[in-house]
């Protein structure tokens, strides 16, 4: 079973590479299991900003084997994805891990769904607020001002955990790796010999 946090490390190890990271990106568009044949495509067009129809059979056959040889199952075993190898499928892990990868390249764990989260946590909020100021009021009105303040703090204290207010910005391509890496990784060679 995978770790529930990722050692700083290995996350920016694993984040070295460009490919990896936008392939976790076209992977947290969607909630569901692809096929590494249409990913690859998607990630071609997405780093040459080409259409994936209009892409040439070497550049192709290029990504798609780094993917299903290399970056894939280097992200599987860390605990990211989940890996169908007899399919060639892949998608994310739920999970911390997965979560805190995705944060340190600007991408919102929680994807498209997010805002309706929110909406609905605001709405339920609300609606709950609503309900105990009105029953509170038929009881006793000197109780409704205190419980009023109670659950609009409360309220306002959700507001602020799900507006995001620790969101990292996104990380530039180019401010995490000086030099396109998309065919090898960065390779550490242990401890530097003065920090021993």
């Amino acid at each position: 079973m995978a770790q529930e946090s990722i050692d700083p490390d290995e996350a920016f190890a694993l984040l070295s590479n460009r490919r990896r990271r936008h392939l976790l990106y076209l992977l947290a568009r969607r909630d569901e299991a692809r096929s590494v044949r249409v990913v690859a495509r998607e990630l071609i067009g997405r780093l040459e900003g080409t259409d994936p129809t209009e892409i040439g059979d070497g550049t192709y056959r290029s990504v798609y084997v780094s993917l299903y040889q290399r970056h894939v199952p280097r992200l599987a075993a860390a605990g990211i994805v989940d890996y169908d190898e007899t399919e060639r499928r892949v998608r994310l892990v739920h999970g911390r891990r997965t979560e805190t990868l995705l944060r340190l390249v600007g991408i919102d764990p929680n994807g498209p769904r997010a805002v309706g989260r929110r909406t609905w946590t605001l709405l339920t909020g609300a609606a709950v607020g609503a309900t105990l100021c009105g029953l509170l009021a038929l009881v006793d009105r000197s109780w409704l001002v205190p419980w009023t303040g109670v659950v609009a703090g409360l309220l306002a204290y959700r507001v602020w955990q799900y507006t995001g207010s620790t969101r990292t910005p996104p990380i530039d391509d180019g401010d995490l790796v000086a030099a396109d890496r998309s065919a090898t990784d960065v390779v550490d060679d242990g401890p530097h010999p003065d920090h021993r």
